[in-house]
């Protein structure tokens, strides 16, 4: 006979045992959910760059050298530390170091970015981490850029310095010292007030204006700034001519007035050099003006258009052995009789004029004039030398 308690037991167990899906579907869902929020924990935390053991170590600054540097930057500097690795940032008071080069884990190599003056931090971050070295660098406060000259010179042989003729092209060059900044980091600004600027840095070449009304000063300026804000403005003044017109007009004014015998010498010669270089030529064309003058009266002349040769060397020119930087040939013919109450030889004068030109003071100044005759017997005494 059965015995009710081992009866009820069995079936205990035998409804326990039984199968029931809602409450295996219950487990099995709370399991997946507690392994899914593991993975997107573990996922996020990969994704942040995070890790699930100790964090790691980050970079240490323990000294800058040099230590200070101008505030417009480019200051080489050597970091050591430690925990350095490659991609590493460096910024100094915020700015940021430029040709970063990580030579180890311990020693960074830089160059400085721009800052106010002052003391900064110097900083080093590699992956996400960083390290300080707190008021490691001092910005300096910069000087300006000086420039000690600015000078414009033309390619031909012996040509003086700041001169040019029309539409001729000259170097431009300026001198400057900073005792802060590398010549490489300065910035040059040019500018003329006319004519045209050519080129960048601290030698430009300036084109001249091909038409314009000479002579004239023509100011040519450059600005040179540091990567800050300091900056210094230079100028050189460019004489302008038309040599070739200015010497031949000088020359041919000469002649025309020396034709007018009611001119004086000291008006025929005003456009002479009074320099030790022209003196005594000057004085002897002074006197022989004032010899034709006592003797003849000149009662027509033709003065020809003037050929003119520029040589900026102090050679002599074609007819007389007498050095000047141009020369002017000029064909010249007068008619002339005497003076009342002088004895003189009447007649026709005819020949080239050599006149000899030299340039000083920024002008072209007439230094000696040489008459070489053309027509047929010698030239009247006294007329002209």
């Amino acid at each position: 006979m059965p015995n009710p308690a081992v009866s009820g037991a069995t079936l205990s167990l035998s409804k326990l045992s039984s199968p029931n899906p809602d409450l295996i579907t219950r487990r099995t869902l709370s399991v997946i959910t507690r392994c899914l929020s593991v993975f997107a924990a573990a996922l996020l935390i990969a994704r942040c760059g995070g890790h699930s053991g100790p964090s790691g170590t980050g970079p240490t600054v323990a000294a800058i050298d040099p230590n200070h540097g101008p505030a417009g930057g480019g200051t080489a500097v050597h970091i050591v530390g430690d925990h350095f690795a490659a991609g590493a940032v460096v910024t100094i008071g915020g700015s940021m170091a430029t040709d970063v080069v990580v030579e180890s884990s311990t020693s960074i190599t830089a160059k400085t970015g721009i800052r106010i003056p002052g003391a900064s931090d110097v900083i080093v971050a590699v992956g996400g981490r960083t390290g300080a070295l707190p008021g490691g660098f001092t910005y300096d406060v910069d000087s300006a850029p000086v420039i000690t000259s600015v000078t414009a010179r033309g390619t031909r042989p012996n040509e003086p310095k700041d001169f040019a003729d029309l539409d001729e092209e000259v170097g431009v060059s300026a001198v400057v010292a900073d005792p802060d900044t590398p010549a490489e980091r300065l910035s040059f600004e040019w500018s003329a007030e006319a004519g045209t600027i050519n080129g960048s840095g601290d030698s430009v070449t300036w084109r001249a204006p091909a038409d314009a009304s000479t002579p004239k000063s023509i100011v040519l300026t450059v600005k040179v700034s540091d990567p800050g804000s300091n900056s210094a403005t230079g100028t050189v003044s460019v004489s302008l001519h038309n040599s070739r017109k200015e010497i031949g007009d000088l020359s041919r004014q000469f002649l025309l007035d020396f034709s007018d015998s009611r001119t004086n010498a000291a008006f025929v010669v005003r456009n002479f050099s009074k320099s030790p270089r022209c003196e005594m030529e000057r004085d002897e064309e002074f006197n022989e003006v004032d010899a034709n003058r006592s003797a003849y009266r000149i009662t027509s002349s033709n003065i020809g258009p003037a050929t003119v040769r520029i040589q900026f060397a102090s050679l002599p020119c074609s007819y007389e052995p007498r050095d000047g930087d141009a020369c002017a040939a000029v064909p010249s013919a007068w008619d002339s009789v005497c003076a009342p109450g002088a004895t003189c030889t009447p007649g026709r004068t005819q020949g080239i004029d050599h006149v000899t030109a030299i340039y000083e003071q920024s002008q072209w100044k007439l230094c000696a004039s040489y008459f070489q005759s053309t027509g047929i017997g010698p030239v009247q005494p006294r007329f002209i030398k």
